[in-house]
């Protein structure tokens, strides 16, 4: 090859590359700031989308020169070099080395501080993984408070970021709340001034359920804005803030905290339940394309609509849906599906409650049917109603799967119950009980947990189905315990008739739980 084409060959790599300079300038020229010398510029075409959709660092967060100075060093290869260190990370994290784990993450940060999972990560390993290392629960609440303040650094850097505000919810939630130094954590964290003066926080909202609670409210705050997705379900992030009052009611009692302050904690528990039942909510269905939309509270609203329509299809021809079924029975049933049929449901055997069951769905008669053996004019309102309660009734499905999943009846009936005069007594005679043992008062704590015992006996009278909830079953054959323990430092037997057997042979039944505390 001649010199003077290697010489033309190079003339045009120089003239190609300065001709792609001009595109590239007008992509991804950087924005400038107006001065008194001169006008600023909206910069090129990515700057003006940057700025257009809030994506410049100046509107995610603050800007840190260290961090933009790495993101330099590297000559633009830090995804590859963050992709390496997140790498060591995850090697550090299987080998418990937190030591690198966290200074691996640290330098993560500095190459990508928008990288919310090395946030997320590095504030539960100080908060969870390190804090349990130390002896001193002093020491270990230092290094879950740690956890929080970091996660605090990396909330300045992505302000528009609600995982982020979830996460400190969480850690201040139920680490704090839940941990087996919970009784310390709590009363640690209340007293912390260094922590909450920063928040201008008083004295009276220091109680980390209600301080976790106000995070997650800012959470739904940030996603109501319509700006901010968050990856977690709807049907969950929603429910977090007021089951934080739930367990901030909870926690009141458990510290020795009743009356109207009890009450009044479990009142604003079922106010913020009812306004998450009233919350819509976008389920894993779809109609037209569309996620289908539900609201917790509507099940009986939906209920009630499609029995109402049903008595409007049933009454355009009465007796129609009765001479379907009875036709069905008649043809399509065996002559055994139609004597396990006329058996009463409690009192068949298997076999007959198998063959009642696959004999229902032979003679069931759909709404559709129904319309479609309507003749004359009415048959085209019936197939419309028709419609209409398959849509209802397919509404009430989805709700009644969703409230299953957030236990949606039990918190309500709950919150409602715990506001209760018999409820709030029967718990604070146990607590009393409970104080007058440790303090040595046998007759004292005796005569407390007999009054508790008489308080729950009214709660169960109007409440029957309380008595197979296992979480207040727990509580209460643990508080049995207690009592015959006492019964037998005084030499008094335990009653052959106690008056909450029946509790106790319901735990026993649906639980395995002992009839008889040991």
């Amino acid at each position: 090859m001649s010199t003077k084409s290697t010489f033309k060959r190079k003339i045009y790599y120089l003239l190609a590359i300065v001709l792609l300079l001009y595109p590239l300038h007008w992509l991804s020229h950087p924005s400038t700031v107006d001065t008194k010398e001169k006008k600023g510029s909206p910069g090129g075409i990515l700057a003006q989308l940057r700025k257009k959709h809030d994506l410049s660092q100046a509107e995610i967060g603050e800007i840190d020169p260290t961090s933009v100075s790495v993101k330099l060093a590297t000559l633009g290869l830090r995804g590859v070099a963050a992709n390496i260190l997140w790498t060591k990370a995850i090697d550090y994290r299987m080998k418990k080395d937190w030591a690198n784990f966290g200074a691996t993450l640290n330098q993560i940060i500095k190459l990508q501080p928008n990288f919310i999972n090395v946030w997320s990560n590095q504030a539960w390993n100080l908060s969870y993984n390190i804090s349990v290392e130390f002896d001193d629960f002093r020491e270990r609440y230092r290094w879950v408070i740690k956890g929080l303040e970091f996660l605090e650094g990396g909330l300045k850097y992505n302000l528009k970021e609600p995982k982020l505000r979830w996460d400190m919810g969480w850690i201040i939630s139920q680490k704090i709340g839940k941990a087996d130094e919970k009784k310390q954590y709590r009363k640690l964290f209340k007293e912390d001034d260094d922590y909450h003066d920063r928040f201008a926080r008083p004295t009276a909202l220091r109680d980390n359920w209600l301080v976790g609670k106000w995070w997650y409210e800012k959470v739904i705050d940030m996603v109501d804005s319509g700006l901010i997705m968050l990856a977690k379900s709807p049907l969950i992030y929603r429910s977090s803030a007021p089951m934080c009052q739930m367990d901030y009611a909870d926690a009141l009692e458990e510290d020795g905290v009743f009356g109207q302050r009890a009450k009044a904690a479990w009142n604003e528990a079922a106010k913020d339940w009812r306004k998450y039942g009233e919350e819509p909510l976008p389920t894993s269905f779809r109609r037209d394309d569309e996620p289908v939309m539900i609201r917790l509270g509507d099940l009986a609203i939906e209920d009630q609509a499609a029995r109402d329509l049903l008595a409007r299809l049933d009454a355009l021809q009465p007796g129609l849906r009765e001479e379907l079924i009875a036709k069905k029975t008649k043809e399509e049933l065996s002559d055994a599906e139609r004597k396990a049929l006329d058996v009463p449901a409690e009192k068949r055997t298997a076999k007959e409650a198998q063959l009642a069951g696959e004999a229902a769905k032979k003679i069931a008669v759909t709404h559709n049917e129904v319309a479609l053996n309507i003749r004359g004019p009415k048959r085209g309102e019936a197939l419309d109603l028709a419609k209409q309660i398959a849509d209802h009734e397919q509404l009430a499905v989805y709700i009644r799967r969703y409230r299953n999943i957030v236990n949606f009846d039990y918190w309500k009936k709950r919150a409602e119950i715990e506001q209760t005069d018999e409820m709030v007594h029967a718990r604070e005679y146990i607590h009393q009980g409970d104080r007058a043992a440790s303090e040595g008062s046998l007759e004292a704590a005796r005569d407390h947990y007999q009054k508790a015992m008489l308080e729950w006996r009214k709660v169960f009278d109007a409440n029957p189905e309380l008595l197979v909830d296992q979480t207040l079953g727990e509580y209460l054959l643990e508080a049995v315990k207690r009592y015959r323990q006492i019964l037998n430092q005084l030499d008094d037997p335990f009653p052959e008739k106690f008056i909450l057997q029946d509790l106790l042979d319901a735990q026993r039944e649906r639980y395995g739980a002992s009839s008889r505390p040991n």
